[in-house]
């Protein structure tokens, strides 16, 4: 028996870390092949290829979200001081989330989780500390804290989620449940049944309707932003000839861009706040009006409204319906609500106001992870300030909520009477 059990934890082990190992190899590869076809096609004599090999260790460092530090120095004939790049880009950093989740797919009929996440992350760990001196050079270098430990957190952590709370294909035979995933359903379950009863009871309806404001306004952010770019494609187009990168430069520009639509949709979102975000310190783009110094010659730019808007602050509007309407959309998963709140009014705020917190935090949380530097003095700044934001969708998702929760909370027919009470 115990043979067995060391058995099975070395092949759940050796599952982890060879897949760990093939999303590094692939994703590096990848990285390093783009990176030298461009290098063979485009350089000059003063480009050596081990620049180019580091370039793309930067690039996946940064895919972690991984900052770069810059040293001081001439960029393009002017000088500019040290500073660090911070922007990490969602695309990329969900393309690894995606990979630790095929990860955590393939020990679906594994006994024990626990050596399998060992084996992935201290891969992962591994691969990122001896990449980490490869990639830096005096002019670039990732930070070198977290170059140590954001690859594995970012990359576990997708592991270690995934695996917990996938239920696995349907098949004729039933498929082993590890330990670890039976513990953390049960966890859940004793949570919901023992749990404080506040607590337990607007938990479901509250993260249903506040993660579903969120995602219906990054939904509708970036079909404004699709919009935006139809109507705006000449300065686009104006942009990309300004900067004459060439063909594969172009190519290669507009793969950045497209790591960077999540961030994009989540400045969306604010901006249907009405908080807005900011390309720099000092500038500022909101319904009421846009504000810009001197902005980086990203092609995306062009599309950017200017000027001020009378009808602006119409857009607030949007995650008002939406938190009604998602509010409305719960009436069936609030009967634990129903049951244990004394009264409609007690009910309605409850989940009106939880709501409102969930939403003000997730779309927070977002707005931090999509914020950063992207480069020296006014540059530092890049995005929405998280704090802000969250406080603002609260204050517009909040009563809305509550509103559309009269409805959502309250029964659909009255209760029986027990029959101790018809005596």
């Amino acid at each position: 028996m115990a043979n067995e059990q060391g058995s099975s934890r070395r092949i759940s082990f050796l599952t982890g870390a060879l897949d760990a190992l093939f999303v590094l190899t692939v994703s590096i590869a990848f990285l390093v092949l783009s990176s030298t076809i461009i290098w063979l096609i485009e350089n000059t004599a003063s480009t050596k290829w081990i620049e180019t090999f580091r370039g793309a260790l930067d690039v996946w460092f940064v895919a972690h979200g991984v900052g770069l530090h810059v040293a001081g120095g001439v960029i393009e004939g002017i000088a500019s001081p040290a500073f660090n790049f911070s922007l990490a880009p969602l695309g990329l950093v969900g393309l690894i989330l995606l990979f630790g989740r095929r990860t955590a797919h393939r020990l679906v009929n594994t006994t024990e989780l626990w050596p399998a996440w060992v084996g992935a992350i201290g891969v992962y760990w591994a691969a990122a500390f001896i990449l980490t001196p490869l990639a830096s050079t005096p002019g670039v270098a990732p930070i070198s804290a977290e170059a140590a430990f954001l690859p594995p957190l970012v990359y576990g952590s997708s592991v270690v989620f995934s695996s917990l709370i996938y239920k696995g294909p349907r098949t004729a035979v039933p498929l082993v449940t590890a330990r670890e995933r039976e513990a953390f359903r049960n966890w859940i379950e004793d949570f919901r049944d023992r749990g404080n009863w506040f607590i337990s009871s607007i938990s479901a309806p509250v993260l249903r309707a506040g993660t579903a404001i969120v995602a219906s306004l990054l939904a509708v952010s970036a079909l404004a932003i699709g919009l935006l770019l139809i109507f705006n494609w000449v300065n686009v187009i104006r942009l990309y000839e300004a900067l004459q990168a060439g063909l594969l430069g172009g190519i290669t520009l507009t793969f950045g861009q497209m790591a960077l639509l999540p961030n994009i949709a989540v400045y969306g979102a604010s901006w249907l706040t009405g908080t807005g975000f900011s390309i720099g310190t000092g500038s500022h783009v909101s319904p009421l009006g846009t504000e810009l110094g001197p902005v980086p010659a990203f092609p995306i730019f062009g599309a950017l409204p200017v000027g001020s808007f009378g009808w602006g602050m119409v857009a607030v509007a949007v995650p008002v319906v939406i938190a009604f309407m998602a509010t409305l959309a719960i009436k069936r998963h609030a009967e634990a609500v129903r049951f244990n709140f004394a009264s409609p009014l007690a009910a309605a705020l409850s989940v009106g106001v939880g709501v409102g917190v969930v939403a003000g935090v997730e779309l927070g949380i977002l707005g931090w992870l999509a914020s950063g530097g992207i480069g020296p003095d006014r540059l530092s700044f890049f995005g929405v300030n998280p704090w802000v934001l969250a406080l603002v969708t609260f204050i517009e998702v909040a009563p809305a909520a509550t509103l559309a929760a009269f409805y959502s909370t309250r029964p659909q027919k009255a209760s029986p009477i027990p029959e101790h009470l018809k005596r």
